[in-house]
């Protein structure tokens, strides 16, 4: 009963909030504060799921433009981890987005940048026009590396899109850990405890630029799949269940 008050709430949110969003995006189109603000009340649907966010970390948010790079559980990210989407932040995102009915022309108007996954050639035109927008504007990007869901299991291999972005702009890294929930998610229940999403140390533009893409990606790969264990700890102590 519990989760089907819950999606009816949840569906009522999300249409509500998807005419407000569209009437803002509209109003200043591929405003990339669009999607800050649309970020920020898709983030209010944490609570009608029953979970808390926390964020920490935020020293390590960058004025300028970055690359962030995070891991990617669920659909529910959309919920979670935008609360934590710094403003002046877009994501990227396949172009076949653009047939979703409302959410694709939202996505496009927000200023998120659209590519071709399936076609090489243009995937790096869009990239290349995405590095020419950071700069140009001071914007900063929000990718999932691993490029599909991992359901809460061990961190799926990275691609390296982000990492190319990165070092072809001369931009830093900062890689945001989000704790595990996809295991133990139940709609149905009223209370489904914390996230933490924590925003690790930069990885300076130096090193980005200077080092070898692969090993820059082994790098941060064992930075988040460390951090992401620190907090599944920590959220395992507060809730007082044995960690060892």
């Amino acid at each position: 009963m519990i989760a089907i008050i819950r999606l009816i709430l949840i569906g009522g949110f999300i249409l509500l909030s998807t005419i407000v969003v569209l009437l803002v995006c509209l109003f200043r189109p591929r405003n990339t504060s669009n999607a800050y603000f649309a970020a920020q009340l898709y983030s209010k649907v944490s609570r009608l799921l029953g979970v808390k966010v926390t964020i920490t970390g935020k020293e390590n948010i960058l004025a300028d433009s970055c690359v962030y790079v995070a891991n990617h559980q669920s659909n529910f990210d959309i919920f979670f981890l935008t609360a934590a989407v710094p403003p002046g932040t877009v994501s990227i995102g396949k172009k076949s987005i653009l047939y979703f009915p409302f959410f694709g022309l939202i996505y496009w108007l927000s200023g998120n940048i659209l590519i071709e996954r399936g076609n090489k050639a243009r995937a790096m035109q869009a990239l290349q026009k995405a590095k020419e927008q950071m700069l140009k504007n001071n914007t900063s990007v929000w990718l999932f590396p691993e490029g599909t869901r991992n359901y809460g299991k061990e961190l799926k291999p990275f691609k390296t899109g982000a990492f190319h972005l990165a070092r072809n702009a001369g931009l830093p890294l900062v890689p945001v850990s989000a704790s595990t929930y996809y295991p133990d998610y139940k709609l149905n229940r009223i209370n489904n405890g914390e996230v933490i999403i924590n925003f690790l140390p930069p990885v300076p533009k130096e090193m980005v630029e200077t080092q070898p893409v692969r090993e820059t990606v082994s790098f941060v790969y064992n930075q988040l799949s460390t951090a992401i264990a620190v907090l599944d700890k920590q959220i395992r102590l507060s809730a007082g269940d044995d960690v060892n």
